[in-house]
This record gives structure tokens, C-alpha cells and sequence, in this order.
């Protein structure tokens, strides 16, 4: 059968005034393609204004120093090509030598600067210290032009970029409108102390920057605040729309457990939990957890609980205290890492609560083996909840969700499915129930 012209005749008699936009939505690899449709269409694509995303996984070559040479070739040349005034966002995702490569590096961030870029995103892959890309007050000083006028940018990434307080507080006080900011893994980080309120800022990521001594924050307009890493003081301004919060490690430790005394790393922490409507924590296997003093209060006006537990933990017990010191919590979220090494044994007997929970609503388990542990969870949600609406079942790993390969093989997978559906024949009336595989 032959292919009928005449719409891609017609698209092609369009003025480039709507052929740009039109390709400015579609991905960079997507607008690239359409410059073999015909000569007038060889270059189009290069005045878009949507995403330079620039991903490098997908790079097929003989060695990884010959991927990384020709990643890096290639960026420099959709970048020359490129004639669009504006560019929406700029994304690098791959483990650049950022010593080898600095000045090309620099040379990318002048670009999108030039180009007036929404949304920055460094998102480079974890490597040794020593060769990560470094932002310098030199570069950010020579890129002043570009710089000063920086309320277009909106939100910025810098993960495995190595960043001092001096450098990022020049660069936040020369983009005023930063809505999204996420700095991941900088040795040089010392201090996060803006010299200023963050008047724009909603989102704030710190995460694994080893050297971190202080956290200060004046951002009245934040919303989220995620923090993994060291304990370290923390000293937050005024925050009257902060609703989530996101903690790992020793500080999900001190919100939890009445022994331990938050007063020193985080003075106001009581006044900001009180506000908050989302928390995140995420654990590491302590006897603790088995033997908790809870921290009641912290939870009282809590609506949606997000845990990441290690299989090792009595899951049962930590969850159903939580939950019972969560009076109005609507939605609960746990995430159990490492049961894929836990025996699928038989069901454990799952008593009723004397009080059961009047308003939770939608409980969702990630990392569902099908195994006691899980299934106890499950079970107890079931018999002790009244309000229950939906229950999801996961069962991919959670590492999932971190973009890492899922290492439960199909047979194990389908294993879990079917002890999913088993919990079917147990709800209430009304109650619904979702598997995700």
C-alpha cells in the first residue's frame, strides 16, 4: 500500500513560527529525527526551545572511555547547532570526568545561562572526589553578564558537583527566582547558610554532602524540605508553608525516639514537625527501632506517612505504633528494603487493635515478597483500620524507584502476585485493592 502524502505535505507548508513550538514539546531525540523529512526540515528542529536533555546510559560504544569522549562530542555539537533564543531546560545525566572535561562543562552552563534556561540540571553520576566537575567563583564571576540577569531560572540541580557555601550563595543570590533547588553529593559544602531569605524557593534536596556542619533556612515560601545525610545542626527561619518534610538515617532516629534529644541539631524541630502534613523517613537496622519510646507528638496532626524500613526491623510493631500515634493519618507508605533474601514462610496471626484506625484511607506497600513479614502488614492494615478505601500492593523492588535494576527474577515476581491476590478474599466490602508488578 503507498503512503499517502498529504499530511506531511501540509505540516510542511506550515510557517516555522508553528513548526517550533510543535517541535519544542517533543523530546531532543524526537525533534533530531524529523531533519531527514526534507531539506527544509534539516535544521528546524535546531531552533526549538523545549529540552536539551542529554542522557548519556544510552550511548552504545566499545569502551567507557570512548562513550564518555563521544557523549561529550556530541553536546558540544547540538550546542553549536543550536539557534533558539530560549531554551526551557538543560539536562546532563552521565559520569563525566569533570576534571578532564571542566572546560566543555563550564562552556554548557554558559549556554543555558545565554539561553535564558528554566530549569538547569547537573546530573552527573557519582565519582571519586577528585574528578568531579567544580563550580568556581572564577567561572561564575567571567559568566556575570549571563548571571545578573538570572530570574529566569527556575530550578537547579547540582548532583556529584563540587559546590562551596561561597559559590552557591553567589549563585542564589544572582537567580532570585529559584523555585527548585537539589544539591547532592558535594564534598566542598561546608555550610548551607544563605546570606539572605530564599524568597521563591518551594523545594529544597541536600543530600550526602559529607562535610555539612550547618543548615540555616529563611524561605517563607517553602514547601518540601529532604535531607539525607550526616546529622548535622539544622536552623530553619521562619516556615509557614512547609507541609513535607523527608529525613533519613540518624535524624528519622531522633524524630522517632523519646532517648534521644533533638535539642542541640534541631531546636525548632517540634514547631516544624507540628506543621507539617508529609513525612518521609527512612531507617537503617538498630535495636532501637525494635524497642522505641515514641515520639508522639510529632505525629498527632500528621495526614500522610511515608517509611523506608530494612527487612531486619519487627515491622510490625514499629508501623502499628506509628500508625496508632498518627490519629488522622489518610495515607500511609511503607517501603521494605531487602525482603527478596527473606524466606517465604507461612502467615503469622494477626490480633485486632483495641482502637482501631478511624481514618486512614489509602495504604500503599512497596517491595511485597509475599513472605510473613509483609503479609502481617498487610493483614493488620486489613483487621484494623476502619476507614480503609484502597490498598496497594507493589510488587517491584524499591530500588525501583531510585532508577536501579529490579534484581527479583519472574518466577519470584509471579510468586508475589499471587500472595497479593490472596488478600483479596480478606477485605472488607467496599475496600479496593491494587497490584502493581
Amino acid at each position: 500500500m503507498k503512503t499517502n502524502n498529504f499530511d506531511m505535505d501540509w505540516l510542511s507548508e506550515l510557517p516555522d513560527d508553528i513548526l517550533v513550538p510543535i517541535l519544542s514539546v517533543l523530546t531532543l531525540k524526537e525533534a533530531g529525527r524529523t531533519s531527514v523529512l526534507s531539506k527544509r526540515w534539516r535544521y528546524l528542529w535546531t531552533f526549538t526551545t523545549g529540552s536539551l536533555d542529554f542522557d548519556g546510559e544510552g550511548l552504545v560504544t566499545t569502551s567507557l572511555k570512548f562513550k564518555k569522549r563521544r557523549f561529550v562530542k556530541m553536546v558540544n555539537r547540538v550546542l553549536k547547532l543550536h539557534q533558539g533564543h530560549t531554551i526551557d531546560e538543560f539536562r546532563v545525566c552521565f559520569d563525566v570526568n569533570g576534571m578532564k572535561y571542566k572546560s566543555e562543562i563550564d562552556n554548557w552552563i554558559s549556554f543555558s545561562l545565554r539561553k535564558k534556561v528554566k530549569r538547569l540540571l547537573l546530573e552527573f553520576k557519582p565519582i571519586m572526589s577528585d574528578f568531579r566537575y567544580t563550580l568556581t567563583m572564577k567561572f561564575l564571576q567571567e559568566s556575570s553578564s549571563n548571571l545578573l540577569c538570572g530570574d529566569f531560572l527556575t530550578d537547579l540541580c547540582l548532583s556529584n558537583v563540587e559546590v562551596t557555601a561561597e559559590v552557591l550563595d553567589c549563585v542564589l543570590s544572582n537567580c532570585p527566582s529559584i523555585e527548585v533547588l537539589r544539591v547532592e553529593g558535594s564534598q566542598s559544602l561546608v555550610e548551607f547558610k544563605p546570606s539572605f531569605p530564599l524568597l521563591k524557593l518551594k523545594h529544597l534536596m541536600i543530600s550526602c554532602c559529607s562535610f555539612l556542619r550547618i543548615v540555616e533556612i529563611s524561605a517563607i515560601n517553602l514547601v518540601s524540605f529532604k535531607y539525607c545525610g550526616r546529622v548535622t545542626r539544622m536552623l530553619l527561619g521562619d516556615l509557614p508553608n512547609l507541609v513535607e518534610m523527608s529525613l533519613s538515617l540518624q535524624y528519622s532516629d531522633i524524630l522517632v525516639d523519646n532517648r534521644i534529644l533533638p535539642s542541640h541539631y534541631f531546636p525548632q524541630l517540634e514547631t516544624v514537625i507540628n506543621n507539617l502534613l508529609e513525612i518521609s523517613l527512612s531507617f537503617q537496622y538498630s535495636d532501637m527501632l525494635d524497642n522505641i519510646i515514641l515520639n508522639s507528638c510529632y505525629f498527632s496532626l500528621l495526614e500522610t506517612l511515608v517509611l523506608e524500613l530494612p527487612a531486619m526491623v519487627d515491622s510490625l510493631h514499629f508501623c502499628s505504633s506509628l500508625l496508632n500515634a498518627s490519629p488522622v493519618l489518610h495515607k500511609f507508605i511503607i517501603k521494605l528494603i531487602g525482603l527478596e533474601d527473606v524466606p517465604a514462610e507461612g502467615n503469622r496471626t494477626v490480633t485486632r487493635a483495641e482502637y482501631p484506625h478511624q481514618c486512614l484511607k489509602v495504604f500503599e506497600l512497596i517491595g511485597f515478597v509475599g513472605c510473613a513479614i509483609d503479609m502481617e502488614l498487610a493483614m493488620y492494615i486489613i483487621n484494623n483500620v476502619v476507614s480503609l478505601e484502597k490498598i496497594i500492593i507493589d510488587t517491584r523492588s524499591p530500588e525501583v524507584e531510585e532508577m536501579l535494576p529490579d534484581s527479583r527474577d519472574h518466577e519470584k515476581n509471579l510468586a508475589a502476585i499471587a500472595c497479593a491476590r490472596q488478600l483479596e478474599t480478606r477485605l472488607p466490602l467496599g475496600v479496593e485493592l491494587v497490584i502493581l508488578s
